[in-house]
């Protein structure tokens, strides 16, 4: 069968459904730091028959970083932690997709790209699931189009991108644990052809 053509979803569409949250976790009895980012920009290409090709761009606002306590978030902006004024964008760049299975309607796979934070890069993998709905754009925005949502989590280093370096390591441990939840819109409606998404 002919490959047919990527659909193309922008994450800034729905934006407000999408949420990337993350957790520190502190030597005070196993406490933890909850926040989120709450603007979400990028668009993902999403070939269907060659999902390995996947490829896009998700760009976060550092700005718009926030934890529950207002000292904390100031914290967070500071230049010893996000520095968010002089590096407002924090963005991971997908290049790929490898391990892709099925199970019923959802499909599994490794997203794998760069992450750039604080003028630093770094080569990052997230497990992902994700659901294809087409026509689904239309019960939130009221526009015909197909909706992908995204679901993930992973971890990253702080000392990696120079987040607070230095004594604080004693009190907020290295690994920030990161979850995804992200909705892409499309303007489409994929045709209803035989392919694994729909079943044959």
């Amino acid at each position: 069968m002919q490959k047919l053509d990527a659909m193309s979803f922008d994450f800034a569409a729905l934006g407000r459904n999408s949420r990337i949250e993350f957790r520190l976790v502190t030597n005070f009895s196993g406490g933890t730091l909850n926040g989120k980012f709450s603007k979400v920009f990028g668009n993902i290409e999403f070939p269907v028959e060659a999902l390995h090709d996947a490829s896009g761009r998700v760009e976060l606002d550092a700005r718009s970083i926030r934890f529950g306590f207002g000292k904390v978030t100031g914290d967070a902006h500071s230049t010893k932690w996000l520095n968010s004024t002089k590096f407002p964008r924090v963005s991971f760049v997908l290049e790929g997709m490898k391990k892709i299975r099925w199970e019923g309607k959802s499909l599994y796979a490794n997203a794998f790209g760069q992450l750039s934070l604080k003028n630093k890069t770094i080569a990052l993998s997230i497990p992902l699931k994700i659901q294809y709905q087409r026509g689904g754009r239309r019960k939130y925005d009221g526009i015909k189009g197909d909706l992908l949502i995204m679901d993930g989590e992973s971890s990253i280093s702080r000392s990696e991108f120079g987040i607070n370096p230095g004594s604080s390591y004693d009190l907020v441990l290295d690994r920030i644990l990161v979850r995804v939840h992200l909705v892409g819109a499309s303007k489409q409606i994929r045709p209803l052809l035989p392919s694994t998404l729909f079943g044959k």
